[in-house]
């Protein structure tokens, strides 16, 4: 384009003089994504040879996406889609029909963010969901009723598992990935990022001989990370540790894991019972679900194992409600259970793009900021490439720890209201998530409202959040 034909063409095309001007690469290609979608090209060329429904074989699984086919294909297509996946470090890729076009968005740190696609990429939907299925080892025939399979990559020198789940809509099959990378993960204290007080508590907590530990929070709070954490941290060869998940998200080295089955009955309930009689020192479940769990999951504290699990709450003492509806006997719990942990993950200020930010001092006085104790020098991200102008890369976990004193047993045996027990625990020493968030905002790692916006418990936080405008500090 830089010969005088070049530019006479683009000048007729533009219908007035160009500039001509030096881009780097990586800046044009991300202009052009950004333009005309991911895997324009390769969609320009499928619509142009018509070779997008002639590449779907059944053992054709395409393990390696890094190696693309030479010519545009279906199987080019969606290797793009999912390497820009990883390389935006997303956790989640969905393909999602609309009435008359395609929708593909990625969440990255927590949050959905829609993907740019080609224009009319709605005609390539079937045979993008057929070449998914291929690869997950799904059969591509069945539409009607939802399908779950796995495949394993390898993109950027790293192994990357994938979880595919497909539901039949009235627009046609939506499909989700949940991408884990294999290699590379190291558990530890360090990947926790805790106080030194939570540290202290939580060792103490790991050298019990015996009794149940159990993590809190919505799914994708990143309780199964922090369990991985506690086993690699007690793990050596005087303890037998058997899992037992669903599914089994990271191998741990010395740690014997199973996945449930339930399509062949093989669930969390049978496969604790089987467990406990291959001698273990440290059992973890992956999720209390059913009465019949917890009951084994007492049965196996109350004989001398340490036993980890989770539920499904949104805060430590919602745990002991949880289990109290189950059912179980308040004075098997009480005496049990040793702490009751509860999380949420929070995204982390962008480091490229960090700024100093001042607040009004009614809104930190709403929110309930410690002032006092912790200051007002805040930070934020502005938004750059580096984050998708988000302000935020990466993310950290706050925590709220429970531990069961004895003042707060008696009130379980008691059967207290949630109010009351929450109550006991405060006065017991124990920090509440937003108390532990307000730790990381002034550590500069996270900013007020995404403290306020994972531990949100009401509407007034809500509109207290939306007034309150930052100010930026020159």
């Amino acid at each position: 384009l830089f010969n005088s034909a070049g530019r006479q063409l683009v000048t007729q095309l533009l219908k007035k003089p160009a500039e001509w001007v030096l881009v780097p690469r990586a800046q044009l290609l991300r202009a052009m994504k950004t333009l005309y979608g991911v895997g324009a090209e390769t969609f320009d060329e499928i619509l142009k040879t018509n070779r997008g429904f002639e590449v779907l074989h059944k053992g054709d699984t395409a393990t390696d996406i890094n190696a693309d086919d030479p010519e545009a294909s279906v199987v080019k297509f969606v290797n793009q889609v999912i390497r820009e996946a990883i390389a935006e470090r997303a956790t989640d890729i969905h393909v999602e029909p609309l009435e008359n076009d395609i929708r593909i968005r990625y969440r990255i740190d927590g949050i959905l963010h829609e993907v740019a696609v080609p224009p009319q990429l709605r005609v390539l939907h079937a045979a993008i969901i057929s070449r998914l299925k291929v690869m997950s080892h799904m059969d591509i025939a069945e539409r009607r009723l939802p399908q779950d399979g796995r495949m394993n990559l390898h993109a950027n020198n790293q192994e990357i598992d994938v979880r595919v789940s497909t539901i039949p809509t009235v627009n046609g099959e939506s499909i989700s990935l949940r991408l884990l990378a294999r290699g590379g993960q190291q558990f530890g204290f360090q990947r926790l990022d805790l106080s030194e007080r939570q540290e202290n508590v939580i060792r103490r907590l790991l050298a019990q001989p015996n009794g149940i530990i159990l993590l809190t929070g919505p799914t994708g709070c990143g309780k199964s990370t922090s369990l991985y954490c506690f086993l690699s941290t007690i793990n050596s060869v005087s303890r037998r540790i058997i899992t037992i998940e669903e599914p089994v998200e990271y191998k741990l080295p010395g740690v014997l894991q199973m996945d449930v089955k339930p399509e062949i009955d093989f669930t969390f309930a049978r496969g604790l019972r089987h467990i406990l009689r291959q001698d273990p020192n440290v059992v973890m479940v992956g999720e209390i679900r059913d009465v019949e769990t917890a009951d084994i999951a007492i049965r196996a504290a109350m004989t001398g194992h340490l036993v980890f699990s989770t539920l499904h709450t949104n805060d430590a003492v919602g745990g002991i409600t949880r289990l109290l509806d189950m059912d179980v006997e308040p004075f098997l719990l009480s005496s049990v259970v040793k702490s009751f942990i509860a999380q949420r993950l929070v995204r982390t200020i962008c480091p490229e793009c960090a700024e100093k930010v001042e607040y009004p001092g009614e809104y930190l006085g709403e929110i309930g900021f410690p002032v006092k104790e912790l200051g007002t020098k805040f930070m934020r991200g502005k938004g750059c490439d580096h984050c998708r102008q988000t302000g935020y890369q990466g993310r950290a976990a706050i925590y709220e720890i429970c531990v069961v004193t004895e003042p707060l047993r008696k009130m379980i045996m008691q059967k207290r209201d949630g109010g009351e027990l929450k109550q006991c625990a405060i006065a017991e020493g124990m920090e509440t998530l937003r108390q532990d968030g307000w730790r990381r905002v002034a550590q500069g790692s996270t900013t007020i409202e995404e403290v306020v916006r994972v531990t949100q418990t009401d509407e007034v936080m809500a509109e207290t959040t939306e007034d309150a405008e930052p100010v930026v500090k020159r």
